[in-house]
């Protein structure tokens, strides 16, 4: 019984930092991401793998003011998350980072998820940003699982589905709203 016991905190407290890695991982990408587009030369072995820095202009450039909320939202989630990266490691544990890449609006993460399993709604165009007139990065169909693992934005939800690197932004209900045929989360 005792071995069980310590087993299951053993899980309980490993899974939570897996989880809190993963966030923290999510979180340095969108902020960095942010600079990067702002032409930030990254200086740590991290920042030198996951960015290109072949365009960049300036070591500490500042945020297109676009953009400044979204790196003040992530601070305030990575301060939440308790965020401690190591920048001398050269990966992060971010799926599809190619895709995210692509991205014109950058999603937030919030460090949990929610799942619509078995999407039964009609197709919606996903978005590479949240607007209508932004480039299609993929489609919901019925049979998609859905996740949610980031902030709403203004009506517009970014979601990843089980399927490839296909990801956007989409106008779509909230899971108790959305016609699932389970959800998770």
């Amino acid at each position: 019984m005792v071995r069980r016991v310590s087993a299951v905190i053993f899980l309980v407290i490993w899974g939570g930092a897996v989880q809190a890695v993963e966030i923290c991982d999510e979180l340095w990408f969108t902020r960095n991401l942010v600079f990067d587009h702002a032409g930030n030369c990254f200086q740590s072995p991290l920042g030198q793998a996951i960015f290109d820095n072949s365009d960049c202009t300036v070591t500490g450039a500042e945020p297109d003011p676009s953009e400044a909320g979204i790196v003040a939202q992530v601070r305030e989630m990575e301060a939440k998350w308790a965020c401690a990266m190591d920048t001398t490691r050269t990966s992060l544990r971010i799926p599809n980072i190619a895709a995210r890449m692509r991205m014109i609006d950058l999603p937030v993460a919030i460090g949990f998820e929610r799942s619509c399993i078995g999407y039964r709604g009609p197709e919606i165009a996903l978005h590479t940003g949240r607007h209508q007139d932004a480039p299609v990065s993929g489609v919901l169909r019925a049979g998609d699982d859905i996740q949610y693992r980031f902030i709403p934005v203004d009506g517009w939800t970014f979601v990843d589905l089980d399927r490839g690197d296909e990801m956007g932004w989409a106008v779509i209900p909230e899971i108790p709203d959305l016609p699932c045929d389970g959800v998770a989360g």
